[in-house]
């Protein structure tokens, strides 16, 4: 890490959940739209031109100076060595393993459909998603 990056330059994933990683997407994405830090953000998607949105998003809000991003064992096939102890940045994968989650239903306006008995109804959806590490 280069003495140049701060804390507060790092903005870290808290927890390691999909429900606090998608919350953490939602700030950065309000950040980004109502500060000057749309240049730096396009800057970065020039960078992970192979990286949806989502995770050109959290490369950037964990590791705005990254250049070259790929999975462990990208950089091997290349001939190259991630170093011992670097910590790897959190990034939304494909999942090969699905799983229920009951979720609220929402009507038209993203507002929860309360059911006959008062309470909001909620459905069951699958989840396929889950976190990965990619280097730079």
């Amino acid at each position: 890490m280069s003495e140049e990056l701060t804390k507060t330059k790092l903005l870290p994933i808290q927890g390691k959940d999909m429900d606090s990683i998608m919350q953490n997407l939602e700030t950065g994405v309000a950040e980004l739209f109502t500060s000057e830090r749309y240049q730096e953000y396009l800057k970065t998607m020039s960078k992970f031109h192979n990286y949806s949105f989502n995770n050109t998003l959290l490369i950037a809000m964990q590791r705005p100076d990254a250049t070259l991003v790929t999975g462990y064992r990208n950089w091997q096939s290349m001939g190259r060595q991630v170093k011992k102890g670097e910590k790897g940045i959190t990034i939304i994968a494909p999942a090969p393993i699905k799983r229920k989650k009951e979720q609220a239903v929402l009507d038209q306006d993203q507002k929860p459909v309360i059911g006959p008995d008062g309470k909001p109804k909620t459905e069951e959806v699958e989840v396929t998603l889950c976190t990965g590490q990619v280097f730079w």
